[in-house]
């Protein structure tokens, strides 16, 4: 019989054992085709780039990609050898010459590779037309999807030579590894691979204090100004912080958790029962060969569970402060007689009925004040317009509307139902609206300021501090609201600053043609903002961003899964003769069960919880150090991360549970029974 039917046979007998390893394969080939196909989609990169900033990621994340498909495809080759030293083993007592056997892995390679190639260029088109429509439909691009051919030609290519390439380094490994390895070596690897381990008290603790002054360090960012991060310098502490968290978790896997195992079985009340008399000693005991992949999985789930919360937060924090930055569906200054008539003529061009729009228009008033306690936000700076585009400094004073007119802008923007709403102010009283919240967002609440109107001063003391700017930041900020009496009083004595027009309306959402003429008919004015246009705009900006990012999340949840399964499937495998002892000792089927699922959830489970902890501190850095907090510390805000890692935890969950059935079927234990 030739090897290749021996390859086939091989394959066929142990198609439940490859299965998982196939899937995933074309998972792996799925998302590399999808993005090498959207990488040379010049219809879609004409349309979301001009200053080749796709093209360029395309290019980095293309590295990033085919390293991780080469590691994955190599890690897999290597579990599966190692399954199969003791087999192989007994083909060279039998008379077959490593070249044989060379020829064997190599034929099954080939056809476990071919398979996955096929479903991945299948599954890989489908997945790069979804990608198309659903980008042509978020961003409006207009392009007609049926122009995209299902296959690219350049990346069908790429895709095969890069695949024909992993093959060829897989099998120029399994002949390095046969080659170097004696056919006793070859028979006794398995039993070779596990070595007795020293348990050291000097670098688990060194371990523990590492990562918990890592985790420390990232939580003085809390403090503000007076915590490290702005003493010693941002990057310096976060190289530190980064420093102490991958190091401990390093040495707190290596020797912190198995150091601790073995103190636990001083417990004997605890340590003497049915399972964990099974699992600790095996927990120390594969911890030796297994650290460096823990340690790797770790800090891959680490890396997986943060950039996915990058992602989340990245994506959806602008979006939601654009209801700050641009709270009118259209808002403009006016700067000349006539441009209401003129922008009511594009509204019936654009919007055939108007009925549902309401136009509201707000006149502010610039109010100086000589108290001492003003708020920050009255010392901004400001650009002048002008070529040289000199700074200067916001005059001391207030931009001050009326009560009723804040209300009428709330109820046009839907803000007139929220709770916490302060209700209209008397003569003597004011609403501060906040540029950048405090940590109480009321600590200016009680401050007195003095207002001068032509020769009158009036003073008035801040009723409540809000977030809810009715005006964009592009035409006032820091405004305060005063009753609508007192607004009547500056309004006689004061010249009007600047008049502001909002149109609000569900016509005018995502209305691109009419926000472009309004843009055309104001010369491009800085005054022009918009809702729907911003986040139009900012879905524009980073949608591919986070799409080739999404790519490299993908693969780091396959890698990861799959690396666990086959792990804890080789222990499984391993110690099967130890299973049917434990059942000739009398070990019920249920018992060995809870011993598989113990032993496998703790292997899931260091990796997800360290990494789970290092996301929760980095992400915390990254939105307090990196990101301009607008809209206070609502815990809303943090839903899209608590959604990114629930969807990592359910995937980390649809791996265990496939990984524990295996394990029983595996370890010959009849799962219905």
């Amino acid at each position: 019989m030739n090897t290749f039917s021996i390859a086939v046979k091989n394959l066929k007998k142990n198609l439940s054992f490859y299965s998982l390893y196939l899937v995933s394969a074309a998972f792996v080939i799925t998302v590399f085709f999808a993005f090498t196909s959207f990488s040379v989609n010049t219809v879609m990169l004409e349309k979301i780039s001009t200053d080749g900033r796709v093209e360029t990621m395309c290019h980095t994340i293309s590295l990033f990609l085919m390293v991780f498909v080469v590691f994955y495809m190599a890690y897999s080759n290597r579990f599966f050898l190692r399954r199969r030293t003791k087999e192989l083993g007994i083909y060279a007592l039998l008379g077959y010459r490593k070249a044989d056997i060379l020829s064997l892995l190599t034929f099954e390679n080939l056809l476990i590779c071919f398979g996955a190639y096929v479903l991945g260029m299948a599954a890989g088109g489908f997945a790069h037309k979804g990608i198309v429509c659903f980008i042509n439909h978020l961003l409006h691009l207009g392009i007609d999807t049926s122009r995209i051919p299902f296959w690219n030609f350049s990346a069908v290519s790429r895709t095969t030579l890069f695949v024909s390439a992993v093959v060829l380094v897989s099998s120029l490994s399994n002949a390095r590894f046969l080659y170097k390895t004696t056919l006793m070596n070859l028979v006794r690897f398995e039993k070779s691979a596990e070595k007795k381990m020293r348990l050291r008290r000097f670098p688990a603790l060194l371990g523990f204090l590492m990562i918990t002054g890592g985790y420390i360090l990232a939580l003085d960012i809390l403090r503000g100004n007076r915590s490290l991060w702005i003493r010693a310098g941002f990057y310096q502490t976060g190289l530190l912080t980064m420093f102490l968290v991958v190091c401990g978790t390093a040495l707190f896997i290596a020797s912190f958790l198995p150091y601790m195992m073995e103190r636990s079985k001083k417990q004997k009340r605890r340590f003497y029962t049915g399972t964990n008399i099974i699992t600790t000693p095996n927990f120390i005991y594969r911890i030796r060969s297994n650290a460096r992949t823990l340690i790797m999985l770790t800090l891959l789930s680490a890396a997986v569970l943060t950039i996915s919360s990058v992602m989340a937060l990245t994506l959806y924090y602008p979006a939601a402060a654009i209801s700050r930055i641009a709270p009118s569906e259209i808002e403009f200054r006016i700067e000349k007689d006539g441009q209401i008539k003129a922008i009511e003529q594009i509204l019936k061009k654009y919007v055939p009925d108007t009925q549902d729009i309401t136009l509201t228009r707000t006149d502010l008033y610039n109010v100086t004040s000589d108290s001492e306690n003003l708020p920050a936000e009255y010392y901004l700076e400001s650009s002048q317009n002008g070529a040289d585009q000199k700074t200067l400094l916001r005059e001391a004073g207030f931009e001050c509307m009326s009560y009723s007119q804040y209300a009428e802008l709330l109820e046009a923007q839907g803000k007139q139902s929220a709770p916490d709403q302060p209700g209209a102010p008397s003569d003597d009283e004011c609403i501060l609206i906040k540029y950048l919240p405090d940590e109480d967002n009321q600590s200016e609440k009680g401050d007195q300021y003095v207002l001068q109107t032509g020769n009158r001063t009036k003073t008035v003391t801040v009723k409540a501090v809000s977030l809810d700017n009715a005006i964009s930041f592009a035409n006032s900020i820091g405004t305060l609201v005063i009753s609508d009496s007192l607004y009547s009083e500056i309004s006689q004595n004061q010249t009007l600053s600047v008049s502001i027009v909002s149109l609000n309306g569900r016509p005018l959402e995502d209305n691109e043609a009419l926000y472009q003429a309004l843009s055309d008919y104001l010369d491009g004015s800085p005054y022009l903002q918009g809702n729907s246009h911003r986040v139009n705009e900012l879905m524009h900006l980073n949608s591919s961003t986070f799409l080739l990012i999404g790519f490299l999340v993908v693969l780091f949840f396959i890698a990861v899964g799959s690396i666990l399964y086959f792990n804890n499937l080789s222990a499984v495998i391993d110690s099967r003769a130890d299973y049917e002892i434990l059942g000739k000792m009398g070990y019920r089927t249920s018992q060995i069960r809870r011993i598989i699922r113990k032993q496998t959830l703790t292997f899931f489970g260091i990796p997800f919880i360290l990494g789970l902890l290092d996301c929760i501190f980095a992400t915390i850095v990254y939105k307090i150090g990196l990101m301009q907090n607008i809209l206070g510390n609502s815990p809303s805000q943090y839903v899209p991360v608590i959604i990114a890692v629930l969807l990592t935890a359910l995937i980390y969950g649809i791996y265990y549970f496939l990984t524990v059935r295996s394990c029983y079927k595996a370890s010959k234990i009849c799962y219905n029974t």
